[in-house]
């Protein structure tokens, strides 16, 4: 079985490859790519097509529909997903297969025994056919900030970066203020959109119109320096070095 992996976590991918390995020992692990940037030109260079793919959503330069409108219309897609619970919505509506993160070694050997016995999992055809209901995928567009005995409303088009720091969540605005905020960043990064914002490190959701510049660091490191912070450290590690120049060059 040809299996080409889209992951952009190095983790998942390896565990991924270590579950496929033990569940088909005679599959062969065609790639595993981190962006749509990868995936597109890979399609454009395979002499074979995979016989499935497994696929996470949200890759570092935008959803992972887009680098599979590339792949052959007959081959089968598995999604996986930590978290996204809009695009989840979606593939229930349209009857796409997925699996939840962690993935559960018995739900994958059931999903590839799907695609021998049946053939039945999500084709790329489906997907070009969820293009068109992707716009539905609603993220959040504004916060609702308490201040004193009163609410204000405030678009996310003016949010710099959020941050935590001894356990407080807070946003930082483009125009220098501050905000508490009541949830966390695992909980706010489903909730916007991955075009606009990403999670740059464990401690930081940086908004891609907020960023001046990228500078190296130390061992291979990058800093992101915001607009209006320039006493702000955030520090990507190696791994992430590349996935996020390719969101803000996207």
């Amino acid at each position: 079985m040809r299996t080409l992996i889209i992951e952009d976590e190095q983790n998942n991918a390896d565990r991924l490859v270590r579950l496929v390995k033990d569940l088909r020992p005679d599959a062969e692990i065609m790639a595993v790519l981190a962006s749509n940037a990868e995936v597109e030109n890979f399609f454009k260079q395979a002499e074979n097509a995979p016989d499935v793919i497994l696929s996470d959503i949200r890759l570092g330069d935008g959803l992972s529909f887009v680098g599979l409108k590339s792949a052959p219309q007959s081959v089968p897609v598995i999604f996986t997903t930590a978290y996204d619970q809009y695009a989840l919505q979606a593939f229930k509506y349209n009857g796409l297969d997925y699996l939840l993160k962690p993935v559960d070694a018995e739900e994958l050997r059931h999903a590839l025994d799907k695609v021998v016995v049946e053939r039945s999992s999500t084709t790329t055809e489906d997907i070009r056919q969820l293009l068109a209901s992707v716009g539905s995928i609603r993220y959040r567009e504004r916060f609702l900030i308490a201040f004193r005995d009163t609410f204000h409303v405030m678009p996310v088009s003016e949010m710099s970066h959020v941050g935590i720091s001894d356990g407080i969540v807070r946003l930082y605005t483009i125009g220098g203020k501050s905000h508490s905020l009541y949830m966390t960043l695992d909980e706010l990064e489903k909730q916007l959109d991955p075009e606009r914002f990403m999670r740059v490190n464990r401690q930081y959701i940086v908004s891609a119109a907020a960023v001046e510049k990228l500078s190296s660091y130390f061992l291979g490191k990058m800093r992101v320096h915001l607009k209006g912070y320039p006493d702000t450290e955030v520090i990507v590690s190696r791994e992430k070095v590349s996935a996020v120049k390719r969101w803000l060059d996207f």
